[in-house]
């Protein structure tokens, strides 16, 4: 029995003084996060090819290869505004080498319009690390409307008459409503699908007014064809100091876009850590991110920490859940 008690005793310290390899292996049981990463980590990304989370997502997960020493894969998951993706893996592997990639206004707006029964709660987050350049409420140039308080006020005038454009469930219905049951507009809402199916439906006639990023509205507004009345960005962008936030006008219309990493739930905090470390690296201290981002987001680079981004997050998701009784 001594000596039984006693190998058991050696066997313990070794499992201690190796912490990799007790406990540690190939059979999901937790590494040491000091090792992290030692292999390629798979980056889910929850919208399509080409859109502003896909290339977000894309340039973080080229850049953040340098940090880490590792390939970071992108994996576009689609589907649902978001939400296939964010439940497929919501619950998967814990040891931070399948991490999501997402935008708030889908992770926030799915829980508030009813999309999804969760929301950032249901992860861990690792970072928000960019803003979008910002949804443009626009018209066409030979609309009779130069800004924002004349489009609203026009749809009380006459309700239903004016169409607005907007993709159910998302970011830019969540402003509709705000507008219907904050500020009062009284416009009929045609779900007009993606911004690139807005942008058409605006051009063609089939809607007076729609929201569009900048990114996607610029040669438009530029040449002449579009106008932009504001923006819905809770404040104006710095690189872009002339047009006005339509909070300015309406205090509580703002959706700010972030863009968002997230692990399943129960990811090791030292993981959560070490890869939040290496986002804030690559977004403060990169000049090339720096360049992309101005020209993609028509804004700064932008990081927060763990902490300030879970109460980030819980911040638009507030504002989100106040329209809930409108949203489902």
């Amino acid at each position: 029995m001594k000596m039984k008690k006693w190998l058991s005793m050696i066997a313990l310290g070794t499992c201690m003084a190796f912490a990799a390899g007790c406990g540690g292996g190939d059979d999901g049981t937790k590494k040491d996060a000091s090792a992290y990463p030692d292999k390629p980590i798979n980056l889910i990304v929850t919208h399509g090819a080409g859109g502003d989370t896909d290339y977000n997502a894309r340039l973080l997960a080229r850049l953040l290869e340098k940090e880490l020493g590792q390939s970071v894969v992108p994996n576009n998951v689609t589907g649902a505004n978001g939400s296939i993706a964010l439940e497929q893996n919501k619950d998967g592997d814990k040891d931070g080498y399948t991490i999501i990639a997402t935008n708030s206004a889908a992770l926030l707006g799915n829980k508030a319009t009813g999309l999804s029964d969760f929301s950032f709660e249901a992860f861990e987050p690792v970072a928000l690390y960019g803003k979008q350049a910002g949804e443009n409420i626009v018209v066409r140039a030979d609309s009779p409307y130069n800004s924002l308080e004349e489009l609203v006020n026009a749809s009380k005038a006459a309700p239903g008459t004016i169409k607005y454009g907007v993709s159910m469930g998302g970011g830019v219905y969540i402003a509709s409503v705000i507008m219907d049951k904050e500020v009062g507009a009284k416009f009929n809402v045609v779900d007009t699908g993606d911004a690139s199916n807005r942008l058409t439906a605006l051009l063609g006639g089939h809607v007076d007014a729609t929201s569009i990023p900048y990114s996607a509205a610029k040669e438009y507004i530029e040449s002449g064809q579009l106008r932009s009345l504001g923006t819905l960005l809770s404040e104006r962008s710095k690189l872009l100091p002339d047009i006005p936030s339509a909070s300015e006008t309406y205090k509580n219309l703002s959706v700010d876009t972030f863009y968002v990493i997230l692990a399943p739930k129960g990811t090791d905090p030292a993981i959560v850590a070490k890869l939040n470390a290496a986002i804030q690296k690559v977004v403060k201290e990169n000049p090339e991110y720096k360049t992309e981002v101005e020209k993609m987001n028509f804004q700064a680079p932008w990081v927060l920490g763990v902490d300030e981004t879970k109460a980030e997050l819980q911040k638009q998701l507030d504002h989100f859940m106040a329209f809930e009784q409108y949203l489902k």
